[in-house]
């Protein structure tokens, strides 16, 4: 009988690990769309997409984080 509880639990506590990873992945992926829209859009204003240099590493990294504000607060 307690192995029977054993091995539910751990059955359990697999599902809650893989749907802990499902959310992390889709939260990952929707970073990555926004921060991908707004570099764009920050880069097509500046007109600086023809070649890799620190102003669009800098943007680039900007985005993120700007992403990653709004989504952190679009989630509480």
């Amino acid at each position: 009988m307690g192995e029977m509880k054993w091995a539910i639990a751990i059955e359990e506590q697999a599902r809650a690990m893989e749907d802990q990873k499902h959310v992390t992945d889709r939260f990952t992926s929707t970073l990555v769309i926004a921060a991908s829209i707004i570099a764009a859009v920050r880069l097509e204003a500046a007109q600086e997409i023809s070649r890799p240099s620190p102003r669009l590493t800098s943007i680039i990294a900007d985005s993120v984080g700007l992403a990653r504000a709004i989504l952190d607060k679009v989630s509480r």
